[in-house]
């Protein structure tokens, strides 16, 4: 549960408390109905003061704090915390007054435990729940029985057996409602705050492309203006060889040839030209190559293998952000854990591409298989790699918008083999 802990602490928790003060408010009124109509209509005998004394201090801590925040107000995790605390002690207090357990409004002690286990981390989610059994325990041997008259209830209409049934059905349902709301919304959570990472990791990565387009343009661009000075600098050089201006005039020379040698060098990092072009359009092996060129380490050994139809410009495609973050993504991670090599093969076929990446390292840890893809993710077998366990989750979630699939096969002992599988037909080509 560390995993799920760590993150909630880093995310708001994104309740208002405008939306406890309005269930407040409708546990106040249905409270003070039940007890009004229990009292006064059914004639059912209990302290009806001290009953309403408990719902008026509900209805204090309701003005109290709408006072003192705003309504709009997000409630950190202590401030809930207490909060539903409040709510369930106010509760019990009241059915202690009311019968115990033999209240059938008991029931609504699953109601903070819910919220806790919806909205709270796993801490304080076991806090609540621990205080709410404690209390139903207290409630099956200390309470104040219900009489009525008009009803024919008496105090010993209820055996110490139906009073344990009662007590055991909530105590189970406690444990099982708040472990089952917990892990809905644990899992929910970390799909989004997974899902909020794989978008800030495109959207750096059309940030990249778009910066990268802008330099192509302006090399593009300044090229013709820059000629054009020099051409006439040069001329001017020409006719003022003796003059006063000439030194002046070489050194706007020298500067001219300056600003073509950085536009060379720029052009010569693949932004010609045709730079638009080239940036928007993409090459299968060239990609490759820009990811691996990222890693400068002796040690690990890059092999690239493909088949004659991806030689030339033969494929070519436009550029997708999520296709070059995804493959960057899963060689990054075969990078991590290979020992000496990691081999890249580019594989058509008659309907798809296959991308397969192999690395030499101790391969998936049988225990995680069957759950590579999801968020938070991470192999144990070498904990003292870094990362969030997000990489396979974010690239399985991009290509899945519509490009294609991620598989993951199991080599025992053999190292860790992912296969990128992108449908022709979605990527713009034919089929063969």
């Amino acid at each position: 549960m560390k995993n799920s802990t760590d993150l909630l602490q880093n995310e708001d928790i994104n309740l208002r408390l405008r939306t406890l003060n309005l269930i407040r408010w409708i546990a106040v009124l249905g409270q003070f109905s039940s007890v009004v109509i229990a009292f006064f209509y059914f004639q059912i005998v209990f302290n009806i003061y001290i009953c309403i004394l408990l719902i008026l201090l509900s209805v204090t801590l309701n003005i109290a704090v709408s006072v003192l925040y705003p309504l709009t107000k997000i409630l950190n995790f202590n401030e809930t915390f207490f909060y539903l605390v409040f709510d369930l002690i106010q509760l019990i207090s009241l059915l202690y007054l009311t019968g115990g357990l033999t209240n059938p409004f008991c029931v609504l002690i699953l109601a903070p435990l819910v919220i806790a286990a919806t909205y709270l981390d796993f801490r304080r989610t076991v806090m609540i729940t621990v205080i709410a059994i404690v209390s139903l325990n207290f409630l099956a041997y200390y309470y104040y029985p219900l009489e009525s008259i008009t009803l024919g209830i008496s105090k010993d209409d209820f055996s110490g057996f139906e009073i344990f049934l009662i007590w055991s059905a909530l105590v189970i349902t406690s444990i099982f409602i708040t472990a089952y709301c917990f892990r809905v919304a644990d899992d929910s959570r970390k799909t989004r705050q997974a899902l909020r990472q794989s978008q800030l990791s495109l959207s750096n990565e059309e940030q990249v492309s778009a910066l990268m387009s802008l330099t192509a343009a302006a090399v593009h661009e300044l090229g013709t203006p820059l000629s054009t000075i020099s051409i006439i600098n040069k001329e001017l050089v020409n006719n003022n060889k003796d003059g006063a201006l000439s030194e002046d005039l070489l050194v706007i020379q020298s500067q001219l040839e300056r600003c073509k040698e950085i536009l060379e060098r720029l052009r010569s990092n693949n932004l010609s030209d045709k730079s638009n072009e080239f940036i928007n359009q993409l090459n299968f092996i060239r990609l490759i190559n820009e990811i691996v060129s990222q890693y400068d380490d002796n040690k690990i050994k890059f092999d690239i293998f493909f088949d004659d139809y991806f030689e030339g410009d033969n494929v070519v495609i436009p550029r997708s952000a999520e296709l070059v973050h995804s493959l960057t993504n899963i060689i990054d991670n075969a990078f991590k854990y290979a020992v000496n090599s990691v081999e890249i093969s580019l594989k058509n076929e008659e309907k798809k591409i296959t991308i397969e990446i192999v690395d030499d390292g101790p391969g998936f840890a049988s225990e995680i298989y069957p759950f590579l893809g999801e968020p938070y993710l991470r192999n144990n077998r070498d904990k003292n790699k870094k990362g969030l366990g997000l990489g396979l989750f974010i690239s399985k979630n991009l290509l899945a918008k519509s490009l294609g699939e991620i598989k993951f096969l199991y080599r025992q002992n053999k190292g860790g083999c992912v296969q990128v599988i992108l449908i022709k037909s979605a990527l713009g080509l034919q089929n063969d």
